[in-house]
C-alpha cells in the first residue's frame, strides 16, 4: 500500500516554485521540433502540464489526487485524467513523458508494468524525462514505495539512447524537514527506428 501524504500541504509548500529543471532540460533536448503529444506523470499541482501547454503541446496529465481536474480545469491542451499509478497499464502514444520525482510513489509489485507502458507509449524519436529515488534516500524502504540502484536505471534504460543520468546524493530538506536524498535525474530518448513497441 502506498504511504499517505499530505499533498495538499505538499502543493501549498511549493506555492511559486519554478517548473523542474529535468522537464526544461528535456524541451531544450526536443529543440525547435513541433510540440506534440506529452504524457504528466504525477502532474501534482498541474505546473509542469501548464508550461507544455503554453509551450503547444498536447497534454495528458495523470495524477491519482481527485483535485487535479480542478487545478487544470479549463487549461487549454491540457487533459486531466485521475488514475492510479497502480493500475496503469497502458499510457497514449506520446512524443514526451515527463515523471517529476512521482514514480518512487509506484508500488513495487506494480511498477515494470507503469514502466512498461512508459517505454511502450513512447515513440520514435521522444523523448522520456525522470526522476527515480536510489537506495539510499532516507526514503527507501518506506512501503509502497520502489527505490533503484543505479545498475537497475541503467537496465531499463536499455535500448534508449541516454542524453542525461545524473546520480544526485546530498543531505538536504524535503517540504516537512531535513532529508538525505538520493535521487538518479533521467533523461533519454527513444530511438528514431527500432522504437520499443
Amino acid at each position: 500500500m502506498t504511504p499517505t501524504f499530505d499533498w495538499d500541504a505538499y502543493y501549498a509548500a511549493m506555492a511559486g516554485r519554478e517548473p523542474r529543471k529535468n522537464l526544461l532540460a528535456a524541451l531544450e533536448h526536443w529543440g525547435e521540433r513541433q510540440p506534440g503529444e506529452a504524457v504528466d506523470l504525477g502532474a501534482g499541482d498541474g505546473l509542469e502540464s501548464r508550461e507544455l501547454a503554453s509551450r503547444g503541446w498536447r497534454v495528458t496529465a495523470i495524477d491519482g489526487d481527485s483535485g487535479l481536474r480542478a487545478r487544470l480545469d479549463g487549461v487549454e491542451g491540457v487533459t486531466p485524467e485521475r488514475r492510479d499509478f497502480a493500475h496503469i497499464s497502458e499510457l497514449p502514444a506520446s512524443d514526451l513523458v515527463f515523471a517529476g520525482f512521482s514514480l518512487p510513489f509506484c508500488p513495487p509489485s506494480h511498477f515494470d508494468a507503469l514502466w512498461g507502458a512508459i517505454r511502450t507509449c513512447l515513440r520514435p524519436g521522444g523523448l522520456l524525462a525522470v526522476e527515480f529515488f536510489g537506495v539510499r534516500d532516507k526514503w527507501a524502504g518506506t512501503p509502497g514505495m520502489t527505490f533503484h540502484t543505479h545498475n537497475d536505471v541503467e537496465r531499463m534504460l536499455w535500448g534508449l539512447e541516454t542524453l542525461l543520468l545524473d546520480e544526485d546524493e546530498r543531505e538536504g530538506r524535503s517540504f516537512d524537514g531535513p532529508k538525505h536524498w538520493h535521487v538518479f535525474h533521467v533523461i533519454a530518448r527513444c530511438p528514431e527506428s527500432d522504437a520499443p513497441r
